[in-house]
């Protein structure tokens, strides 16, 4: 059974505040920046909550390109589940509808 180190639990919970809760930069240098944006761990594929951060919206795409047909947009301050794939690169697709967003306009709310 896991024993608790109050001692350990205290310096990780140092370490986040004085960090910044940030991942240490070797932990995201193979990621794609869909996949930092949603945190993506080996073996899991995330759903996340995103906050489109673009002042004019964002473009839903059809597909993980903007060469793919534009069949929607997602206005700015509103927030979309996302889920992440290694191979689609800067692309997110939508969680629960059919398209596709860049992640540059993308801002991770929440956990």
């Amino acid at each position: 059974m896991f024993k608790f180190n109050k001692q350990v639990a205290a310096l990780a919970f140092l370490t986040l505040i004085v960090t910044g809760g940030t991942v240490p930069a070797g932990a995201t240098q193979n990621q794609t920046p869909a996949e930092q944006l949603c945190q993506l761990r080996q073996g899991i594929k995330p759903v996340c909550t995103v906050l489109v951060t673009a002042p004019i919206g964002v473009a839903i795409r059809s597909g993980p390109g903007s060469n793919y047909e534009k069949i929607g947009a997602i206005p700015y301050q509103h927030d979309v589940n996302v889920r992440v794939s290694k191979s689609s690169r800067e692309w997110v697709k939508l969680a629960s509808s059919p398209g596709w967003i860049h992640s540059q306009y993308l801002e991770k709310v929440g956990d």
